[in-house]
């Protein structure tokens, strides 16, 4: 059962330093830097003066246009892809969004270690998937049972899943823990050339 929204302040700055202690490690290891280096700059919205329940945190991450392209970008740097399933006007996607997704796409390190791409189930656009054909968006996230929204999925650069995704929020509390630890081990899989599958599984 989704609960309301009652996020704590005090977990989230206690998820930001762990992201942060996370992320020292990662620069660290061999390719990181480099990855940071050759990023190419992102020009990322200014947040600060959007209200909570404006529907502009829903067009602020990049959305999937060509994935094949993605993914094999992604696959030269050993990058994961976060795919996150948005629906149109959904309150907890804007509360994902507010709260874990955008806070995490602003972040450099985060954009220098994982790529981020956005499906609106709902918006009738097409795109490239990741073998090459053009999808809407509503056969892509059926494809990919990512109808429930929000859905974060951790995915390598040919398009298959890094562990269990993440499907719904049962409690703003812990959930941005809950995204840092699937994105920490898609990073790892990623990294040590051998991702593990699985199946879609909510938030409990």
């Amino acid at each position: 059962m989704i609960a309301q929204y009652n996020a704590s302040a005090a977990i989230r700055r206690f998820g930001a330093i762990i992201a942060s202690v996370f992320l020292a490690m990662l620069n660290a290891l061999p390719g990181l830097a480099a990855a940071q280096s050759t990023s190419t700059a992102t020009a990322v919205p200014d947040t600060s003066k959007l209200a909570p329940s404006s529907r502009e945190w829903e067009k602020i991450l990049p959305l999937a246009v060509d994935l094949k392209a993605d993914g094999a970008a992604a696959s030269a740097a050993k990058k994961p892809i976060l795919l996150f399933f948005n629906l149109t006007g959904c309150h907890y996607c804007r509360g994902a969004l507010r709260e874990v997704i955008v806070p995490m796409y602003r972040d450099a390190g985060w954009r220098a270690a994982i790529e981020f791409r956005q499906i609106t189930i709902d918006d009738g656009r097409k795109f490239i998937d990741f073998d090459g054909r053009s999808i809407e968006s509503i056969e892509f996230s059926r494809a990919r049972k990512g109808g429930f929204t929000p859905t974060v999925m951790m995915v390598d650069g040919d398009g298959k899943l890094l562990g269990e995704p993440l499907v719904g929020i049962a409690n703003f509390d812990f959930y941005g823990a809950y995204v840092e630890e699937m994105v920490k081990k898609a990073i790892a899989a990623v990294r040590s050339g051998a991702p593990a599958t699985a199946g879609n599984k909510a938030q409990s």
